[in-house]
């Protein structure tokens, strides 16, 4: 049985997303021990300002200004019941 995640999860952790609180969206999503999810702390993915980002890979989906409660979101309807929140998504990557 194949025991890889099938899906990763990045959080940026430098700079202006550091300074936003993302190592305490980082701390939320790694309580969850979600099934095949690896969440990860990460190094700047080019959107300073934005932060603190989320990225749910393969899914290529970016999520912005994330809070531990919106992290919480992200875990009960994107990695839990594959529904991708397109309200937070980054509005830049994912044009309506």
């Amino acid at each position: 049985m194949d025991s890889s995640p099938s899906r990763q999860v990045l959080v940026c952790q430098h700079r202006t997303c550091a300074k936003d609180g993302a190592d305490k969206v980082l701390a939320t999503l790694q309580q969850q021990k979600i099934v095949k999810v690896s969440v990860e702390a990460c190094g700047c993915l080019g959107l300073c300002g934005s932060g603190p980002i989320v990225v749910v890979l393969p899914d290529n989906i970016y999520y912005w200004h994330v809070t531990p409660k919106k992290a919480q979101t992200i875990v009960e309807m994107h990695l839990l019941g594959n529904e991708p929140i397109r309200s937070m998504m980054h509005p830049r990557l994912h044009p309506n």
